[in-house]
């Protein structure tokens, strides 16, 4: 087979200052006689003619003995934000014409899982090149590029991973790949959906077998949790009928119950993400929209058992529990005349947890337009030093007339602030 050298995609895709931080680590290490490759997503994506911005670079060898020989050859341009000693990896910085170049550097390392769906245990450090990318999820994400000066561009593809990148083709690299890391089904559903790519008859065949066993049902775990993160921030119809129809939810757990349309469910969430992402404090919090979806058929307290299996934050939880919440409370919203009572019902409930409920809850969409786009930010300019001002002695009161005066400006009854102080005034006096 002739070598395959990837010059142009290279230096089509890798922007300047990454391509001047990557001769640097080449040059050093050349000096050290130590073989360097950028690898992964980042090949994958240069191939196909996509920007990243993730680079990660292996050598063969201790990858932070490395990044410390860079420390001393470059201290003003090289440090070191972070290191795993564990697997010897380092998370880097170059400070290169005024802008910062992050670089992940990593061993290559010889793995094996214990038992099935376990932490892998590393085997070696420094091993070959073939050993490491044997250890990755899918051919793909297994190719290396070569950094040093006598083989710079050169491809090393072990495993396909270039043959499947054009026919579209997702491919594990074994047969016990998802038996070792049952994660790697959703981060395969990531792929499909993000590039188009399916899965190849024998990875489909191993998908479902996993799945069906039952091995791995109510798995959840904080791994679970980082590749739904990533999949259902893609914001694609795909993902989530996918999630469901291939039974993947089941690694969550098996008590989700979704409606037989599943495809109008997912085009609704997606869109809903699409109409309202104005309104989000934090697009990486969109997986949590498509988790409550999921999850709203579920008690209170199965919905927290969920989200500690899962590692979720107090924060992350909350959308879930407060989503449940009001959709259990709908018929207090569909009772709601005023504006106030609609501002009332959704007050202090995060953006996410209310578009899981119009989600669920589509004949409120007016109600739901209505505090999001008018009544949310509203704010009075009355506060507790007008009320002294205005010969009020400090009290629970405050309180109160303060809670009155938003009242009236939510419900249109005042407009201003000589209104507002007129209004307590009445209100008071």
């Amino acid at each position: 087979m002739n070598d395959k050298f990837l010059e142009k995609e290279f230096e089509k895709n890798i922007p300047a200052v990454v391509k001047t931080a990557l001769k640097l680590c080449a040059e050093a290490a050349d000096e050290k006689l130590l073989p360097i490759f950028l690898i992964g997503g980042i090949v994958r994506d240069i191939i196909i003619d996509k920007k990243n911005f993730d680079v990660d670079i292996t050598v063969q060898g201790n990858a932070v003995e490395f990044s410390g020989f860079l420390q001393r050859s470059h201290p003003g341009v090289f440090s070191v934000k972070e290191i795993h000693d564990s697997f010897k990896t380092a998370k880097v910085l170059f400070a290169i014409n005024n802008e910062t170049v992050a670089l992940d550097l990593a061993s290559t390392r010889k793995e094996s899982y214990p038992h099935p769906s376990s932490l892998p245990v590393i085997e070696e450090i420094g091993c070959d090149l073939y050993d490491d990318v044997i250890r990755r999820d899918f051919t793909i994400n297994s190719m290396a590029l070569s950094l040093n000066k006598d083989s710079f561009y050169k491809l090393t593809d072990y495993l396909g991973g270039y043959e499947d990148l054009q026919n579209g083709i997702l491919r594990v690299l074994h047969p016990e790949s998802f038996i070792d890391d049952p994660t790697r089904i959703i981060r395969g559903l990531k792929f499909s959906v993000r590039f188009g790519y399916r899965f190849d008859d024998m990875t489909g065949t191993l998908m479902r077998e996993c799945l069906n066993s039952g091995r791995f049902d109510n798995l959840a775990g904080e791994r679970v949790k980082l590749e739904l993160k990533q999949a259902f921030n893609v914001n694609r119809a795909e993902c989530l009928t996918g999630f469901i129809q291939e039974n993947i939810y089941r690694l969550v757990d098996t008590e989700i119950s979704f409606p037989g349309n599943i495809d109008e469910l997912a085009y609704r969430t997606k869109n809903t993400v699409d109409n309202y992402a104005k309104f989000l404090s934090n697009p990486d919090k969109t997986w949590l929209i498509y988790l409550g979806v999921l999850l709203t058929g579920l008690s209170q307290e199965k919905i927290k058992y969920i989200a500690e299996k899962m590692y979720l934050s107090g924060n992350e939880t909350d959308i879930l529990t407060d989503a449940k919440t009001i959709c259990e409370n709908r018929d207090k919203l569909e009772a709601s005349q005023s504006s106030f009572e609609v501002y009332e019902f959704f007050e202090k409930t995060k953006t996410e947890s209310i578009l899981v409920f119009l989600i669920k809850n589509k004949s409120f969409k007016d109600k739901v337009d209505l505090y999001l786009k008018e009544l949310k930010d509203i704010k009075t300019n009355m506060d507790g030093n007008i009320l002294i001002k205005m010969g009020l002695k400090p009290g629970p009161v405050f309180g109160e007339v303060l809670r009155e005066v938003l009242k009236a400006r939510i419900n249109g009854e005042i407009t201003s602030p000589e209104q507002e102080a007129e209004f307590v005034r009445n209100f008071l006096f």
